[in-house]
């Protein structure tokens, strides 16, 4: 089934519109927004405001030292030592380590909430980073929740599929990574096979490995559009704004946001929420199978959209080590 026929059959409450033009429209909507001021910028000034405020009604340059003083227990040697203070709180850079950002908060004299906020929303982070042998409550149910939806996302496997690895020896968990893999690229433009009853050989996934694997035990950083891929992929076709957000929640992200943009200014949250909302409406009803096919075929134009407009910060499910596959087609 092409895109085109399932674009003849979804029911859009506005009448049987193009699909592919809403998309595009979504897509130039966000990147319009993309261009303005990020919320998250206007709020770290807020916060800076009433710093200031707080400390007599200092003058900007009077209240960056004062901040360096509480970051580093120092004064400035000389005026450029305070310049990253006016870059991030200009919004031109954000604090490169959590470390830099959690002395920031504190020097800002945060509440418990906004120091959350500036690391989840101003820097688009999880709230916490875990290393092996950390390994406390919160990482366990975490580490949980993701490895409840690796056993839905292999339980979904093609039949054909199984077979296929079963027959070779194979485990099916210890294919996660290639079977992911493969998935992943089912939902970009240079991918346009709907074959689910083969999955290729997996030296094609072999630069994947570590980063796979490294994700899936929640270690080091996790940027949050790639967790937004590790579930969509995983729950698919059982997505929908409600448990996609709530799953970022669990995991110690925020959740889904239309304002909450990237730290490059990118609207990924209101594209994928506009796209989520097209899925469920033009999807309610169906076969999980027909749905599954809407995702990929969408999801495809969607990317190849993004690319045209040269634009990856909003390719939902393109990341680097599918570059080698792309190069191979």
């Amino acid at each position: 089934m092409t895109f085109a026929e399932i674009r003849g059959t979804c029911g859009v409450k506005n009448g049987e519109q193009d699909i592919e033009r809403i998309l595009a429209d979504l897509a130039e909507e966000c990147l319009e927004l993309g261009k303005k001021e990020r919320p998250e910028k206007r709020w770290l000034e807020q916060m800076y405001d009433r710093f200031r405020a707080a400390n007599g009604n200092m003058g900007k340059g009077a209240a960056d030292a004062l901040l360096y003083r509480r970051m580093y227990g120092a004064e400035p040697a000389k005026p450029s030592d305070t310049l990253k203070i006016r870059y991030w709180r200009t919004g031109r850079h954000l604090p490169v380590s959590r470390e830099q950002c959690g002395r920031l908060g504190k020097a800002l004299e945060l509440s418990g909430e906004e120091s959350v906020f500036l690391i989840q929303g101003c820097c688009d982070r999880c709230d916490r980073v875990f290393e092996a042998g950390e390994e406390d409550a919160e990482y366990r149910e975490r580490l949980a929740l993701l490895e409840e939806l690796k056993r839905e996302y292999l339980e979904k496997v093609h039949p054909a599929l199984q077979r296929q690895l079963y027959h070779s020896g194979t485990d099916l968990s210890r294919s996660l990574r290639h079977l992911y893999y493969t998935d992943a690229g089912s939902y970009l433009h240079f991918r346009e096979t709907e074959n689910r009853g083969s999955v290729g050989r997996h030296i094609s996934s072999i630069n994947y490995t570590s980063e796979f694997g490294r994700q899936m035990k929640l270690y080091g950083e996790i940027p949050r559009k790639t967790m937004i891929r590790h579930l969509l992929i995983f729950a698919s076709p059982f997505v929908n704004e409600k448990r996609v957000s709530a799953w970022l929640k669990r995991l110690g992200y925020l959740g889904l946001d239309k304002d909450h943009t990237q730290t490059d200014g990118s609207c990924l949250d209101r594209l994928l929420l506009g796209y989520l909302r097209l899925y469920e409406e033009c999807c309610t009803g169906k076969e999980p199978e027909e749905c599954r096919i809407w995702l990929r075929r969408s999801s495809r134009f969607l990317d190849g959209y993004l690319e045209e407009r040269k634009n990856a910060s909003l390719r939902l499910f393109y990341f680097k080590a599918l570059k080698y596959w792309e190069e191979a087609e």
